[in-house]
């Protein structure tokens, strides 16, 4: 099911926008690829931080 919205509306605080279920997938995108790669690798280095129940 697609969101598209044939007009513009301005909300306070958002600006003007158009969402619809067109946009551009960057998932192949080289550039995203390499980000995501160095994530993976500063994860497995750093790790994530433990979380102490109360």
């Amino acid at each position: 099911m697609s969101t598209t919205i044939k007009y513009r509306s301005v909300e306070k605080g958002f600006g003007p926008a158009i969402i619809g279920g067109e946009a551009k997938s960057h998932a192949n995108d080289p550039f995203v690829t390499k980000k995501v790669e160095k994530a993976k690798e500063t994860l497995k280095k750093v790790g994530l931080p433990d979380f102490k129940k109360k």
